[in-house]
């Protein structure tokens, strides 16, 4: 279903899917950085999507404002922030008491984790999140999935490792891979189905 969300500063232009057999659990995926083709069809969003869906968790995906169809213009990561908000605002408006999962890719990593504070994720997934690119940022609170790549040319997979220390993460290091994870896109589907599933399956 697509549609456009009310955000702080105009329509944000989004696409929900909801899941055949539901959790319960809706999913708001963060996509890559606006200034550099980042857009809610990401490829790496595209491959999380499917193991979501396959585990009862809906979908939103929404582009950042200026990109796509969402109105108002790329802010620094700041007013990103109230954009993840206006997305999580809209699925529990939708379906009073839907529990929230934050997911990010890379810039979109850095914003989810930004936004958890002020959003309350029963969980997140986040694929070479960008830790650090907005100043201090807190760790996760919530059970994390944090997916990592070997040769990862933007975000250091060793001292992003080091950082998610919370018993509450865990981290998945995928090897001969680099920051936009080209011909290992099911890897990423399998890591985050298989991680669902013990998560949420009983």
């Amino acid at each position: 279903m697509d549609l456009f969300i009310d955000g702080k500063v105009g329509l944000l232009e989004a696409r929900y899917s909801e899941a055949a057999s539901v959790t319960g659990v809706t999913a708001v995926l963060c996509h890559p950085h606006p200034q550099f083709g980042g857009t809610m069809n990401d490829l790496v969003l595209g491959a999380l999507e499917p193991a979501l869906l396959a585990s009862g968790i809906s979908s939103l995906r929404f582009n950042f404002r200026g990109v796509g169809g969402s109105e108002g213009r790329y802010s620094d990561g700041e007013g990103e922030i109230d954009d993840v908000v206006a997305a999580t605002t809209w699925v529990r408006e939708r379906s009073v008491g839907e529990r929230i999962m934050l997911v990010g890719y890379s810039f979109g990593g850095a914003v989810a984790l930004s936004a958890q504070e002020r959003v309350a994720p029963e969980s997140m997934i986040l694929v070479a999140p960008a830790v650090g690119m907005f100043g201090q940022q807190r760790p996760p609170t919530a059970p994390t999935l944090v997916i990592l790549a070997e040769n990862d040319q933007f975000v250091n997979a060793d001292s992003t490792k080091g950082w998610f220390g919370d018993p509450n993460s865990r981290v998945e290091q995928m090897l001969d891979t680099d920051h936009f994870f080209t011909g290992h896109h099911e890897q990423i589907t399998n890591i985050v189905r298989d991680y669902l599933e013990s998560t949420f399956t009983e």
